[in-house]
């Protein structure tokens, strides 16, 4: 591979270690899970290495999200985090918790785990082990969590609002407030994955969003926990600047030559756009990161604007949503994403000026 130089810098990569994972979420968007021959390769510690020294170089990124599936059960996986350290740039654990005991917090953070993100989907633990498919889940969740605050970590937790949890949000701040969580990433459902065929069946409308945040934000508020959006809400169906607390944002992509972008790394080595698009731009073991991360795939996804956005003024920062779930559901860049296009009755268009 010729050194192509590093282009713009980008501040976060993805990578998905293994596909391997215990839980059965419902609401999994890993993108394998969809119909289709997707890659089933799984690199090896050596190949891991050479994609990284790629990826790091060409991207000048300065965080790295170790993901899966659930990473600690890629052979090798505190060896891994130890040369994304030794690079300079800070690993996080994106992790289900299930491996997490005291020991293993222990060798991340000498490895240079720098944060540790853990998926917690209630405050009811009947409701969290049935929305991940595992019973038992909830407790080693909770565990996790608390060996975390115990080494003096920074853990946070990530919540996917469907209509099974989302009114329990207010509880679970709560929750979080006890067990010492700072910051909580406030993802809607996304439409991809294994929950594809049932994803209407999940997905919470846009009021019941706007009064689980009307109830959780101020209990956040009032114990200084930091609150994020992972997963856009378009800013026609519910109004999320008015919560001075509450990080919202758009697709990474479209914020081009800011650094801010969510390229992904498979367990195969191939770099797509995010964690949530099947496509798959090149393979990071024969090809320059600089050059297949400005691909012409990737400027045509980021003009991308769906027909039913053109008229309006909020589609210059959102582009109508999640461009890849629109791809999954629709297999077209022209129609909105399915939530906005589920809800499209209650959009309120903003005309351009």
């Amino acid at each position: 591979m010729a050194d192509t130089g590093r282009r713009t810098p980008h501040q976060y990569l993805l990578f998905e270690l293994t596909k391997r994972c215990q839980n059965n979420c419902a609401f999994c968007y890993n993108v394998w899970k969809e119909e289709g021959d997707y890659p089933q390769e799984e690199l090896s510690f050596e190949e891991t290495v050479v994609v990284l020294r790629n990826a790091i170089r060409g991207s000048g990124c300065k965080n790295i999200g170790l993901s899966g599936g659930e990473p600690l059960l890629k052979k090798g996986f505190f060896e891994i985090a130890s040369f994304v350290s030794s690079q300079g740039v800070t690993p996080i654990l994106i992790t289900n918790g299930k491996l997490l005991t005291r020991e293993a917090v222990a060798e991340a953070m000498e490895c240079g785990v720098g944060y540790f993100e853990i998926s917690l989907h209630s405050d009811d633990r009947s409701i969290h082990d049935g929305l991940v498919g595992r019973r038992g889940s909830f407790d080693e969740v909770i565990d996790a969590i608390l060996n975390v605050r115990e080494a003096g970590g920074q853990v946070y937790t990530v919540f996917v609002a469907t209509k099974k949890n989302v009114r329990t949000f207010k509880n679970f701040v709560e929750l979080n407030a006890l067990l010492g969580v700072r910051w909580i990433l406030f993802n809607r459902v996304a439409c991809g994955g294994s929950c594809l065929p049932d994803w209407i069946s999940l997905a919470p409308s846009p009021s019941d969003l706007q009064q689980a945040l009307d109830e959780g934000v101020p209990v956040a508020e009032k114990y200084k926990i930091g609150l994020s959006a992972g997963v856009q809400v378009q800013p026609c169906l519910v109004d999320l600047s008015k919560y001075g607390n509450f990080l919202s944002a758009h697709c990474p992509l479209n914020e081009n030559g800011t650094g801010h972008t969510y390229f992904t790394i498979d367990p195969a080595g191939n770099l797509r756009m995010c964690n949530r698009s099947k496509i798959i731009l090149g393979s990071l073991l024969e090809e320059e990161f600089g050059v297949i991360s400005e691909s012409p795939v990737v400027k045509e996804f980021r003009a991308a604007v769906p027909d039913f956005c053109l008229d309006c003024k909020l589609a210059a920062v959102c582009s109508g949503g999640c461009k890849a779930d629109a791809m999954s559901y629709y297999g077209t860049l022209s129609k909105p994403d399915p939530f906005l296009e589920l809800w499209k009755d209650r959009v309120v268009k903003i005309p351009p000026s």
